[in-house]
């Protein structure tokens, strides 16, 4: 099943009234995490999910959505996958936001661009790594975006697989 990434973005997007509506309309499926997530999203007011988001994701390094910085921390290949992303977004003509390159929201956007053959490296290599160590960063917390991370991890690890496994 193919999956439009770009969808994804307003539950790693700070929370506007756009991105929280874009989020409502989506529906219910079979996954807890995403059902999860929207029952936290339609049950919190929005002063409330924008405290909770700068906590979460501004606030602790464990749990940024900067990816490059969950692959390399500050180490000098930080920066070259930036400018790797970077490249990759001037590509495909997508805006960068006020995030950095490496952030998951600009990240998903070119995922869609990319063809199948590019994708599945691109998600092995790069995103479920980090992805991994996010969620390693919520420990035993019951922060509820951490259900938007592990429902993306789920649906990536099930259209591609993991590093070295079939999709």
């Amino acid at each position: 099943m193919k999956h439009t990434f770009k969808q994804w973005i307003p539950m790693v997007s700070y929370p506007e009234p756009e991105s929280v509506a874009a989020i409502s309309s989506m529906e219910k499926n079979g996954s807890a995490s995403l059902n999860s997530f929207l029952d936290f999203i339609s049950g919190t007011e929005l002063p409330d999910l924008q405290e909770k988001f700068t906590q979460t994701f501004d606030m602790s390094p464990d749990t940024c959505l900067d990816l490059g910085w969950h692959l390399y921390g500050e180490a000098y290949e930080r920066g070259a996958f930036m400018l790797k992303i970077r490249e990759l977004l001037r590509d495909q003509r997508i805006p960068e936001s006020k995030e950095l390159p490496d952030h998951l929201s600009h990240i998903l956007a070119a995922l869609d661009g990319l063809n199948p053959d590019d994708q599945k490296p691109l998600v092995h290599q790069y995103i479920q790594p980090a992805l991994t160590k996010i969620l390693a960063g919520f420990k035993d917390s019951d922060n509820p975006f951490q259900f938007a991370i592990q429902y993306m991890d789920e649906q990536l690890k099930r259209q591609f697989g993991t590093e070295g496994g079939d999709a």
